[in-house]
């Protein structure tokens, strides 16, 4: 398989890019996979089927990726590097509006921005399934479990200095190491997306509710910076 270059990655030599020709190939299957995996989950796809969808052949697929499990994980990558992106564009909106309160938000007024600027997207549910599918597949299979870990961590640490200026306009700072906050944060979003999954197609259950308990969170985690520090 020719691994596709990902900013999670950590101390490995970058790889050649691939060719256009080749890169267009991948990003059609991508394209195509991301279609089946929420149509029929990640054990109903199979590679006929992604391989259909993009109007490729399997020796097509096969030149560009080992497995479906590899597949998923360069989709896993893209997706994870869209919302790494999306939290720093929207935290560049939201900084000013933060700051402008000079350092006494309370959780109220950042339960507000929570839910404003970093609530679920509309395929965020669908998305929690793959990925709940995905973690079982790595938690058997030894080959897959170290990327799966590798590939989270590195999220976690590309969203860090994003939240950490969000928090220092704030006029707050952790109480934590960051690399330990970032996870527990994550946590309870992902535990208001299993709540939504259980409850079916189109529920709202516990999504509503996220801002104020992400806030609540952040204000036990974290404490006032020092005066003259922000």
């Amino acid at each position: 398989m020719e691994r596709m270059e990902t900013q999670f990655d950590a101390g490995e030599e970058p790889a050649a890019p691939p060719s256009a020709r080749r890169r267009e190939t991948q990003l059609r299957l991508l394209d195509a996979a991301t279609e089946v995996f929420t149509e029929l989950g990640l054990q109903g796809a199979s590679v006929e089927a992604i391989c259909a969808r993009a109007g490729f052949s399997r020796g097509a697929f096969y030149s560009n990726f080992s497995s479906k499990e590899q597949l998923f994980l360069a989709l896993l990558e893209r997706e994870f590097r869209r919302r790494a992106d999306d939290v720093a564009s929207k935290a560049l909106e939201l900084e000013p509006l933060i700051a402008s309160h000079d350092g006494s938000l309370n959780a109220t007024e950042a339960a507000s921005y929570i839910a404003r600027f970093f609530g679920p997207s509309d395929d965020a549910t669908a998305w929690f399934v793959l990925e709940a599918e995905f973690l079982l597949l790595a938690m058997r299979d030894p080959e897959l479990a170290p990327g799966h870990e590798v590939f989270m961590y590195g999220f976690y640490a590309s969203i860090s200095g994003v939240v950490e200026r969000v928090l220092t306009a704030a006029g707050r700072k952790f109480s934590l190491p960051t690399h330990r906050a970032i996870p527990v944060l994550s946590g309870v979003y992902e535990r208001a997306l299993r709540a939504a999954a259980l409850a079916g197609p189109g529920s709202r259950a516990d999504l509503d509710e996220l801002g104020e308990r992400l806030a609540e969170l952040l204000f036990a985690i974290t404490e006032p910076l020092d005066p003259g520090t922000r």
